[in-house]
């Protein structure tokens, strides 16, 4: 029953296709991301922030949280009032990020809007070639914009 229940789950959240599981005992092949969570300070700020920056959608809203969607995208990703105050780095240097793919052309109007919004930049954390930008949301958390594919 168990394993029945785990199916039509996945079945469900994974918008009707099927989830790929291998052979290998303790291993599952994902279907993708399917959504992230964060906690905010300041939850009207923060969605004004996606909403504009990224032009994500709202189709969820309670007092203490916001669902927003990526436009024409199954990606979800969530705004949790925070309780207490937010430190999105940790203690120290912290790599962690999380990035948004976006075509050549809107990569050139977004950070045309970065800048005219002066929404922090942070200096290149990689020395590789190509066109990417690193910022920083209302809460500091680091957001990476590349363009083309995230591979």
């Amino acid at each position: 029953m168990t394993a029945i229940f785990f199916h039509i789950v996945h079945f469900i959240s994974y918008g009707g296709r099927r989830m790929q599981t291998t052979k290998a005992k303790g291993r599952v092949t994902t279907g993708g991301l399917c959504h992230i969570a964060i906690d905010v300070t300041d939850l009207e700020n923060s969605v004004r922030f996606y909403t504009d920056m990224f032009n994500l959608e709202v189709v969820d809203r309670t007092d203490s949280h916001v669902q927003l969607k990526t436009p024409g995208g199954r990606d979800s990703f969530f705004l949790f009032k925070a309780n207490a105050p937010v430190n999105p780095r940790g203690c120290g240097q912290s790599h962690a990020h999380f990035g948004f793919r976006v075509d050549d052309q809107n990569f050139d109007v977004a950070m045309d809007y970065i800048r005219r919004n002066n929404i922090k930049i942070h200096p290149n954390p990689r020395r590789s070639p190509g066109r990417f930008v690193y910022i920083e949301d209302p809460d500091g958390y680091v957001i990476q914009l590349e363009p083309g594919d995230c591979d």
